[in-house]
């Protein structure tokens, strides 16, 4: 018998109420009666799911609610492997969680338990079956139902691989996994171009949320959304089970500033926390002055955890999952051949903050007026998060990976990434630059500016920044994002052009567009629900969103008579670095919408939701769309394009 999560209760079918469908007689309530199951203190909490492969391996990973005395995967004949387990470090829940029945006044620990073991000597092509044991401390025995697992494919195996992102809690995720298994089947690999969750030391965004149309990570991708929230239409899809995972971190995967000091009553919350973190660099430089203070014995790894702890971090990102890790920053980013494929998986994230340049908050643009002595309330803009560009570890690494025989002979090049390398969307503006740090003085009635390009070293930081800090002539800072200086655009695009890379997979605005420069495709599939606008100028007039929406003082600022930013630096539609979007091949879906525009090379909705797959037989990604409020609806296919040499 099963042991874990358990079978819905509540199946039907017709509209329902949270999908916006009308008419009274077809709606049906979720139920808010708690499973006995949820309440039951030693179980699973996911399904096991697949890491790693290799030509004659696979690892296979799940959770429990407890450390147990005995972890076991079996697979094939009678054949047994052993797990190691590990307990997460940062997991935790807070008053805005959400869990079935579950409410926190303040900041809870949660324990969550990690077991990962080793399915070896597999032969090649071949799929067997597995499941997986777990005893907790009073000898009780959890037993998973059984799934399939194989070693990575072979050269010339027909491949189907979902490319996907950004499931973030939306509402559609679970539809959209769902459909992806019922039109083409179970995927072999799932290319995730990040932000798997939106907090991600929240345990229950991982691993049992259900609220508000707000799915959690693994119950949608393991098809079980309706034992969480039983009579909600859709259960997503059962994929991770049986289809290794390849992610990407994107700026939810990190975490700012950890300042929990372990009590129930402490004021640090999961979401403030989120939007907290500071620029390593100056973590480094806040680091010097305390030193003494909080590492007397010069300890080096007390230095790096201080640093990271007042800067930001993705150890739970880390910790849930296993990439390769054979980088000079292990898992962060990695490379890995699958059957015709090669994977680069890059590390391309930055915080996002606020459009505003009110100074009354903290945003891309500026700092809060009434902290300007105090860099410890600073947001520092939209810093990058781990550095890509020429000067960099990961850019030389990248080159290695590009001039290796396993990427040279592979049939299929892909690079998937998470932010803002290309696209429509509100979320490529600014570029992908570091941010210039302008320190504002007024002297005489005149603007007296002291620009500094990040990163700032220590000795900028005290002979130009600090100096300034005390000032009363200091009025504002600034930050600045150069379109010359976008980082992707100078080193990173001509670099994959030249290697023949095929295809760059990627997310952030929750929508789906493509582009093809010098040969190389860009494609974002991440809309899911939620999308964070296209922004196109419709020389026929019949598409009048052309002008993002967000910031409207911003561009009040950059459209005024006096700008302090430039409109050269900030396309107000279209592309920044002015790619042409390619026209879907079939049908424009943007035609489903009210309006029905037509020919839009994007989908850009909140109640559409696309899927993209890689066929490997063919070279063809091909993007599907459905409206998951039509229950019955039909999933249609209305785009596709080669990465055929």
């Amino acid at each position: 018998m099963r042991g874990s999560l358990f079978s819905p209760f509540l199946l039907f079918s017709g509209a329902l109420a949270l999908f916006g469908c009308a008419g009274d007689d077809d709606r049906v309530e979720v139920t808010t009666e708690v499973p006995v199951e949820l309440n039951q203190e030693n179980r699973f909490i996911t399904d096991p799911f697949l890491q790693m492969p290799t030509r004659d391996s696979v690892n296979v990973v799940w959770f429990t609610t407890f450390p147990g005395t005995e972890h076991t995967l079996h697979y094939g004949e009678g054949r047994t492997a052993a797990a190691d387990t590990t307990k997460l470090s940062r997991m935790m829940e807070d008053a805005s969680s959400k869990q079935f029945g579950k409410t926190y006044e303040g900041i809870a620990e949660r324990p969550v338990y990690r077991h990962e073991a080793t399915a070896s000597d597999l032969a090649p092509g071949e799929r067997i079956d597995y499941h997986v044991a777990s005893t907790d401390d009073n000898g009780h025995t959890l037993t998973s139902e059984t799934f399939s697992l194989a070693a990575a494919p072979g050269k010339n195996q027909p491949l189907k691989i979902l490319l996907t992102s950004d499931l973030q809690l939306k509402k559609n995720a679970a539809a959209n996994y769902q459909k992806v298994v019922e039109t083409v089947g179970r995927p072999d690999a799932v290319f995730f171009a990040g932000d798997l969750v939106n907090v991600p030391d929240r345990a229950s965004e991982w691993f049992d949320q259900a609220s508000d149309n707000a799915p959690a990570f693994f119950p949608t991708l393991q098809g079980r959304y309706q034992e969480f929230l039983p009579g909600y239409p859709y259960t997503g899809g059962e994929i991770l089970q049986h289809a290794p995972l390849f992610a990407t971190i994107g700026n939810h995967e990190v975490m700012g500033r950890y300042t929990h000091d372990g009590s129930a009553d402490s004021d640090y919350t999961l979401g403030g926390a989120f939007g907290d973190p500071q620029p390593r660099w100056y973590a480094a430089i806040a680091y010097e002055q305390l030193k003494d203070q909080v590492n007397p014995t010069g300890d080096e790894d007390i230095k790096a955890q201080w640093i990271a702890d007042h800067s930001h971090n993705h150890e739970s990102y880390r910790e849930i999952f296993s990439f390769p890790d054979g980088g000079p920053a292990g898992e962060d980013y990695y490379a890995v051949a699958f059957g015709d494929v090669f994977l680069i998986s890059m590390n391309v994230s930055r915080i996002w903050r606020s459009w505003s340049v009110s100074g009354t908050g903290r945003s891309k643009f500026v700092e809060t007026l009434s902290e300007l002595e105090n860099p410890e309330a600073w947001g520092f803009g939209e810093f990058i998060f781990e550095r890509f560009d020429k000067e960099s570890e990961q850019y030389r690494w990248l080159q290695e990976v590009l001039q290796s025989d396993a990427f040279k002979q592979a049939r299929y090049k892909v690079v998937m990434a998470h932010q803002g390398v290309f696209g429509l969307g509100d979320n490529t503006v600014p570029v992908l630059a570091e941010p210039v740090m302008q320190l504002v003085e007024v002297e005489n009635g005149e603007e007296v500016i002291t620009e500094l390009p990040f990163p700032i070293s220590a000795d900028q930081w005290e002979q130009q920044v600090r100096p300034r800090l005390d000032s009363a002539s200091l009025s504002e800072v600034r930050y600045q994002y150069p379109l010359e200086e976008d980082v992707w655009y100078r080193d990173i695009e001509p670099l994959l052009i030249e290697n023949g890379v095929d295809l760059v997979h990627i997310g952030h605005s929750h929508l789906w567009n493509r582009a093809e420069v010098e040969g190389m495709h860009y494609l974002e599939s991440s809309n899911v629900g939620n999308s964070y606008g296209a922004y196109y100028q419709d020389n026929t007039g019949n598409y009048t969103k052309n002008v993002r929406s967000s910031g409207a003082d911003f561009w009040d600022d950059v459209n005024g008579p006096n700008p302090r930013w430039s409109i050269d630096d900030y396309a107000p539609n279209g592309d920044p670095q002015g790619r042409t979007m390619a026209l879907p091949t079939e049908f424009s879906p943007m035609s489903w919408e009210d309006g029905g525009y037509p020919d839009l090379p994007f989908v850009a909705s909140n109640n559409l939701s696309v899927f993209s797959i890689l066929e490997t037989d063919t070279g063809l990604v091909k993007s599907y769309v459905f409206d998951p409020a039509d229950l019955n609806g039909e999933v249609q296919l209305f785009d596709q394009f080669s990465i055929v040499n």
